[in-house]
């Protein structure tokens, strides 16, 4: 028990930290009753940080199954203490003003949390109806937030406090595999050196593709983290094409494995030398076939394949960054299922997207190459695959898929129970196709949204999308441990 206090206890002093540095922002935007909302929550983040640090003195190391816990009883005090700001907010707002009309959704707490899950598991659906009217201390909150749970708060506290026996585990818990210099905190370092550099990046890339400052710098922070949050009311839609091609290689950027950004900026391996690896192969691969694909159902449709929208749509859906150029309730079945394929799979593992990741797919697709070779192969002959770059048996493929069917078999699973919990919620003439789709944008963090996820939403929908969300940023399992031992101790 006090490695669970301390641990959170660490963990919960994230949201604390990330008021503080908001107060400015309310300052210079001349909203002083947001700096009460931001105040409270730095003073409730901290207060229980430190109460729990006290309680979990002298606890000894993290072990795996303890890190889980922490992780799954982290996350969701976080998004609850990122509750607050809406909630003042929708409080204190100016009366009669269209701040006030824009954060009034937040006056309920269901859909503050909502808010706060969809930012801190950097998936990006929204309550919010006009995000261009929101106060600027709440769309700057909205965009921290991705920008933070989109490489991970475990990542953050890591990185700032001393090294702990146990930070392995804790890193591990977070839905992280790869680990790319010998220790975990030199680890985590060179991946926030990497992120804040591409931050500066993007936001710079923006800029000077023609956004407005603040939008640039609130985009690029959700671009990069394939969060997906605007501070436009139509996200994407009204932006000029020229602009929204600046936001693709932020996007795909975001997708890619920060192993692979490590080997590229500081390694200085070429790209020739990292196609071998399998996943990098099928991200280029995907972001081609897939577009042709969709841009084929759409001119079959439509008679046109629908130009940069579509290209940024599919970007946006395979990268999971959840940003939207086109109004996907007016799009057939058939291309909502092609973008659907999309979100299902995800970026790179080790990256800041969702879905089940394009390791897991290739495992899966190696694992069944794996199988029907040895069906056909004869008695005596030897079979070997080759997985990033390497003759591997398909003994070994097979153990890994079997990890990787796993996952997803857990994933599909709870995808088919969302869907069945939230056709529960809403009016009988929904399209069918829309509840899949909205409830695996929740699920595997997407952020792109059919319109069932919005300020209209029933307070049942909100509350299984934001359990959903949660679920899909930690990969389901460190929210069952805790599930589990929660149970057990009853």
């Amino acid at each position: 028990m006090r490695e669970l206090c301390r641990g959170t206890g660490f963990l919960l002093h994230v949201p604390g930290l990330m008021a503080l540095l908001s107060l400015p922002v309310a300052w210079w935007a001349n909203e002083p009753w947001g700096l009460v909302g931001l105040a409270w929550t730095a003073g409730i983040s901290v207060f229980c940080g430190q109460c729990l640090l006290w309680l979990g003195r002298g606890a000894g190391v993290f072990q795996r199954y303890q890190s889980m816990q922490i992780a799954g009883i982290s996350w969701l005090l976080i998004a609850l203490l990122g509750t607050v700001p809406f909630l003042f907010s929708a409080a204190l707002a100016p009366a009669n003003t269209a701040m006030a009309a824009a954060v009034s959704v937040f006056e309920h707490p269901v859909m503050a949390l909502f808010e706060s899950v969809s930012g801190f598991t950097s998936t990006g659906l929204t309550v919010v109806g006009q995000a261009a009217d929101l106060p600027a201390h709440i769309q700057w909150w909205r965009s921290f937030s991705e920008w933070v749970g989109g490489i991970g708060v475990i990542l953050l506290l890591i990185a700032v406090l001393p090294a702990e026996r146990g930070a392995l585990n804790l890193y591990f818990s977070e839905a992280r595999e790869e680990k790319i210099l010998p220790t975990v905190k030199s680890t985590v370092r060179a991946i926030w050196l990497i992120y804040a550099g591409y931050t500066v990046a993007s936001v710079g890339l923006l800029w000077l593709a023609g956004e407005p400052a603040w939008r640039a710098l609130n985009h690029g922070m959700t671009a990069i983290a394939t969060g997906g949050f605007s501070i436009t009311n139509d996200s994407l839609m009204s932006t000029p094409a020229a602009v929204q091609l600046a936001y693709m290689p932020i996007m795909i950027a975001g997708a890619m494995s920060f192993l692979v950004h490590y080997r590229l900026i500081v390694e200085r391996q070429s790209l020739g030398h990292l196609w071998r690896i399998d996943e990098w192969r099928l991200l280029i691969g995907m972001l081609v076939i897939g577009l042709g694909l969709l841009g084929l159902e759409r001119w079959l449709a439509l008679g046109s394949w629908g130009g940069m929208s579509t290209a940024l749509t599919w970007v946006s859906a395979l990268t999971t960054a959840g940003f939207a150029s086109v109004d996907l309730a007016s799009w057939g079945d058939g291309a909502l299922l092609v973008v659907l394929a999309a979100v299902l799979m995800g970026g790179m593992a080790g990256s800041t997207s969702g879905g089940v990741k394009l390791l897991r797919v290739s495992l899966l697709f190696k694992d069944l190459l794996g199988q029907l070779r040895s069906l056909r192969a004869s008695r005596h002959e030897k079979i070997m695959l080759k997985h990033d770059g390497e003759r591997v048996s398909p003994e070994r493929i097979a153990d890994l898929g079997r990890i990787a069917t796993r996952l997803v078999g857990v994933f599909m699973l709870l995808w088919l129970v969302g869907v069945f919990l939230v056709l529960h919620t809403l009016p009988a003439d929904v399209r069918l196709a829309h509840v899949f789709f909205d409830t695996a944008s929740a699920l595997f963090n997407s952020g792109l949204s059919t319109g069932i996820a919005g300020p209209n939403m029933a307070l049942s929908t909100a509350a299984i999308l934001s359990l959903l969300m949660l679920l899909g940023r930690l990969e389901i399992f460190p929210l069952l441990v805790l599930g589990a031992w929660l149970l057990v101790r009853r």
